[in-house]
């Protein structure tokens, strides 16, 4: 996606991939949105042959993959996904880059903001003819990494010189950078050297609330006696091998061995989408119900009717998930796995009541931690109250987000 933001009254066009039916442009709250073109091959077909009940679908519960569905997503990921670059959204890239062309001359923008992943956005701001006297301010903004991630976005064998001389090229023409975790720019300098990181800074996530908010609710959490249910929600998809869903299914392996009477009252609840290669493992388990994707009026409700959010921690120590902040906003208690000594999700709510951090070790449950799991789970949790809870999650408020941005848009 890549956002373009204009002069006068500071009015916002942003480009994004279309989706369904939605192919031309509309305005929304004041910014004007162009659809064009698709995110990948695979939303072309989608969109095409009009199935909406796809996997990826808001509202499309996940099911078993049928056998036509396992052979066409074997030929994308054994022919498709070896020959696509810089990742599967270059499709869109023509009819972003035509479309923003159009604009940037037929009106006059401050500044335009390109947004990761997918990766292909920055390449639009490549294309805007940055450093001439003319061209606007280019704020490249990276969510997650592109030529050092723990699975490579394409094939390393044919691009992994070219993923990070493209990355290096972004960092070095963008008029500015950011990333969300101090974490993720001293990986960043390490790749790439202080140099290349000369222009970058750090944002933190945004806290995305609906604009009729007045004020942060929550629904807090009362320990429940052992003949009632407890409700444990997970918020976000799953990525072998960044995060994997292996040992949570350890975890409550050992809870019902331990705990007998826990089955049957320990319900799992799973929002997000779900890949293939999970589905079987997590569909077996009685106590989880996979809720598929939906939107985030509804995330925000259904983590509200929970007890305990649950985190699945990366596999790396310099992302973080973008959850974190609605975790944060919810005040719920929440069970963090965390699979590396620096975890970000964990620093994140550092001095933070709320959390327990359950130690992941070789992708297995560490000694001892399932002890602290259970005696936590029966334990009376600590409730923040509203004022407690808006001052945690004030920095990370649309006004405050934006505000820094537009400092750096400015400061150049």
């Amino acid at each position: 996606m890549a956002e373009h933001w204009a002069g006068e009254g500071h009015s916002v066009h942003v480009l994004t991939a279309r989706v369904r039916e939605s192919d031309k442009s509309e305005i929304m709250q004041g910014v004007e949105v162009h659809r064009v073109g698709f995110d990948s091959l695979k939303e072309w077909v989608y969109y095409w042959l009009g199935n909406r009940k796809a996997r990826g679908r808001v509202g499309v519960k996940p099911s078993k993959q049928s056998l036509p569905s396992r052979l066409a997503a074997r030929l994308y990921n054994t022919v498709w996904k070896n020959l696509y670059f810089p990742d599967d959204a270059c499709v869109w890239y023509f009819s972003a880059r035509k479309k923003m062309r159009q604009l940037l001359e037929s009106q006059h923008f401050d500044a335009i903001i390109t947004v990761s992943l997918p990766f292909t956005g920055h390449l639009l701001g490549l294309a805007s003819n940055p450093g001439s006297p003319i061209s606007p301010t280019w704020l490249a903004d990276i969510g997650d990494p592109f030529s050092f991630q723990l699975k490579s976005p394409n094939n390393p064998f044919f691009y992994k010189t070219q993923n990070a001389r493209l990355e290096r090229k972004i960092l070095e023409t963008a008029d500015a950078v950011t990333v969300t975790t101090g974490a993720t720019l001293l990986k960043y300098c390490e790749q790439f050297g202080e140099k290349a990181i000369a222009k970058m800074s750090v944002v933190p996530p945004l806290l995305s609330m609906p604009s009729n908010a007045s004020k942060i609710t929550h629904h807090p959490f009362t320990h429940s006696p052992i003949h009632q249910s407890i409700k444990m929600g997970y918020f976000g998809a799953l990525y072998a091998p960044t995060r994997t869903p292996d040992a949570f299914l350890e975890l409550l392996a050992q809870t019902f061995a331990l705990r007998p009477e826990l089955r049957g009252h320990l319900e799992i609840h799973i929002y997000g989408e779900i890949f293939p290669e999970f589905y079987d493992q997590l569909n077996k388990e009685p106590s989880i119900r996979l809720h598929g994707l939906c939107s985030r009026e509804m995330a925000r409700a259904a983590m509200q009717e929970m007890d305990i959010l649950l985190n699945i921690g990366n596999a790396t120590d310099f992302q973080l998930p973008s959850k974190a902040v609605d975790y944060l906003a919810a005040g719920k208690p929440v069970l963090n796995l965390s699979y590396v000594q620096n975890d970000p999700f964990a620093r994140f709510f550092r001095e933070n009541p709320m959390i327990l951090n359950l130690k992941i070790q070789n992708g297995s449950i560490g000694e001892g931690e399932i002890e602290r799991w259970l005696a936590w789970l029966q334990s009376e949790k600590p409730i923040p109250g509203e004022a407690e809870l808006r001052e945690r999650v004030a920095p990370f408020m649309v006004g405050n987000i934006a505000a820094q941005y537009l400092a750096l848009i400015n400061a150049k």
